[in-house]
Formats: structure tokens, C-alpha cells, sequence
């Protein structure tokens, strides 16, 4: 079966896409899937993070036994689709431009990660026009960063407004994040290596991807 290519992107920086990806990717690797991340922007910080060497290979493997990860670059000389995944993920830059364009129409779905302010949801109608302009399937919208007491409210709004396009999943705000990417660890690696108690608080942001990535994993028919 051919691996199933999803996008993480929005126009807008600071919405946590490229710790998504580095996230989403352990988390399916967990429930037994064999991951390449495509690092797509130019800052290369989803490569950087996975150590990267400098070997000419166009995909080079990383400490997880299922997670590999290349460029676009490297991947788009690639003479044949790579084979043996079942996901590819493209990290994206935050930009709308024709090289992300090139990126998104040779992609199956397309997933938006929101932060809820006035500004991000308000140009949330450009990123979704333009997926719905390439004719890609968007598999929803996410919301990130989320801290109940500043948007409860919003979040009940937003899903007025987005109705299923909205996914169930909400990633919370977590210090913790800074830390496990500062460590080179995505977060569930970071909790685990440093002991931190698996109380319901405490990790609630890594049941949150995990929880995602079951969501997209249905969403791709592939749960």
C-alpha cells in the first residue's frame, strides 16, 4: 500500500507546526507506523532536530526505529516514491508561495494547526481557500497551545463556526515543550527519560498527540 502523505500547515507562523510534526511522528510510530518527515522549510528545524547528518543519503533514519527524515530537497530528487512507510509528513514553511504549492498537490490531506486568537482564526479562510483551489482533501483543523482559562470561551465558538471541520483533539499549552525540544526529545520521550509522574495533568499534552495522531489515523482510514 502506498504511504499516505498528510501536510501540517498554515500560513502563519507560531502555531506550532513543526512540534507538531516532530510529536505527531513519535506518536504514530508507537501504534506500530513507519514514519518519513519531509522538513519543507528553509530553516530546516524539524531536520535540524531529528540530528541530521551529513551524509549525501536522500533519507536518513534517526533514534527512533521508525521514524526516518530527509528535506524536500533531497526528496524531490528522489527517481522513484520511497517505499516501506505508512505515513509521510510535510513540515511546512509559513508561507503560501509556488514551491509550497508544488508540496501541497502531491499530498492526500491537508491538517491546519490553529492557536485561538482574533488575528489566526480570522486568516484561517486564506489557508483553507487555497487547499480547496488545489483540489486536496482537508482533513480539519486543530487547535494548539490551548490554556482553558483564556479560551474556553473561543473554543466553543470556533467549533460553532467550523462544525466537524474542527477535530476533537486540542493540544494544551505546556512549558514542558521549550524543554523536550531543547533536549532534542520529542515530548513523551523528554517525560519518560526524566521521570516525570504520569499524572492526569501532567501528561495531558502527550495524550493529546496521541490522540491525534488516532484521529488522523481514522480520518486516512488507516485506525
Amino acid at each position: 500500500m502506498d504511504a499516505i502523505k498528510i501536510v501540517i500547515f498554515n500560513n502563519k507562523g507560531g502555531v506550532a507546526k513543526t512540534t507538531t510534526v516532530i510529536n505527531l511522528a513519535y506518536s504514530l510510530q508507537a501504534y506500530d507506523k513507519k514514519i518519513l518527515v519531509v522538513d519543507c522549510d528553509t530553516q530546516e528545524n524539524c531536520f535540524g532536530f531529528f540530528m541530521a547528518n551529513k551524509t549525501a543519503d536522500a533519507i536518513l533514519h534517526t533514534d527512533y526505529d521508525r521514524i526516518d527524515h530527509t528535506t524536500w530537497s533531497r526528496y524531490s530528487k528522489l527517481p522513484v516514491e520511497p517505499e516501506g512507510y505508512d505515513y509521510v509528513i510535510f513540515d511546512m514553511p509559513p508561507t503560501i508561495n509556488d514551491e509550497v504549492r508544488v508540496v501541497l498537490r502531491q499530498c492526500n490531506t491537508v491538517y491546519v494547526p490553529i492557536k485561538l486568537g482574533e488575528f489566526e482564526i480570522s486568516g484561517l479562510r486564506k489557508v483553507t481557500d487555497e487547499i480547496n483551489q488545489l483540489g486536496i482533501k482537508f482533513g480539519g483543523v486543530f487547535v494548539t497551545m490551548y490554556q482553558a482559562r483564556k479560551h474556553a470561551e473561543i473554543l466553543m465558538e470556533v467549533r460553532r463556526i467550523l462544525g466537524k471541520r474542527l477535530l476533537e483533539t486540542v493540544i494544551p499549552f505546556s512549558d514542558s515543550v521549550d524543554k523536550s525540544l531543547m533536549n532534542g526529545l520529542p515530548i513523551k520521550a523528554y517525560f519518560t527519560e526524566h521521570g516525570v509522574p504520569k499524572t492526569k495533568n501532567s501528561w495531558k499534552i502527550v495524550d493529546a498527540y496521541e490522540d491525534l495522531a488516532l484521529e488522523i489515523m481514522r480520518g486516512e482510514g488507516n485506525g
